[in-house]
């Protein structure tokens, strides 16, 4: 029995780079399967992009894998630069911030990052599979992830206002205001 080579045919490859799509084309062999990652040189356009597959279409039908020839298009994203989501929570309100990085940037939970000039603190980290990590110290590259979940690196001062006499301290909690009554006595 004889080895076959597998053939190294053109495929057509979507290319999601944010809110664009653009599309490419690429020489590929052998079995692509989705989650791969693999290196885009479109000699059309001349541009270079590392890019995850998300989907695989054959004959109208998609595909968790298949042998390259036998695929119709390949959806994908770009991964070498990517848009992080950031929401910042402000007590009731929450920011909404975008920020350009490269895809193996690690953002860890719990560090400090520098963003618009503020700086924020992690909090929690939603990945792309739908999961999410809060264990500090858990480091996650920035083609994986979702959105980070951040809090101003600043605290906010505990209010104190004064009721019939007697002080009150309003104390913020995780997710719940209490009031704490101190005696005069």
């Amino acid at each position: 029995m004889e080895n076959v080579e597998p053939r190294t045919v053109q495929v057509r490859i979507i290319v999601s780079k944010g809110e664009e799509s653009v599309r490419r084309r690429a020489l590929l062999s052998g079995i692509i399967k989705t989650d791969d990652e693999l290196i885009v040189d479109d000699e059309v356009t001349g541009e270079v992009n590392l890019v995850r597959v998300t989907s695989i279409e054959v004959r109208d039908k998609r595909m968790d894998s298949a042998a390259a020839e036998d695929i119709k298009t390949i959806w994908a994203r770009a991964i070498d630069e990517v848009i992080v989501k950031i929401a910042v929570s402000h007590r009731e309100l929450t920011e909404s911030i975008e920020m350009r990085v490269a895809g193996d940037r690690e953002f860890v939970i719990g560090e400090k990052i520098q963003v618009n000039n503020r700086e924020l603190r992690i909090k929690r980290i939603k990945i792309r599979d739908g999961g999410f990590k809060s264990r500090k110290g858990i480091a996650v590259k920035a083609k994986d992830i979702k959105r980070i979940y951040a809090d101003p690196g600043i605290r906010e001062p505990r209010r104190i206002s004064k009721s019939r006499g007697e002080r009150v301290v309003i104390k913020k909690r995780e997710s719940v205001w209490s009031l704490k009554h101190k005696g005069t006595g």
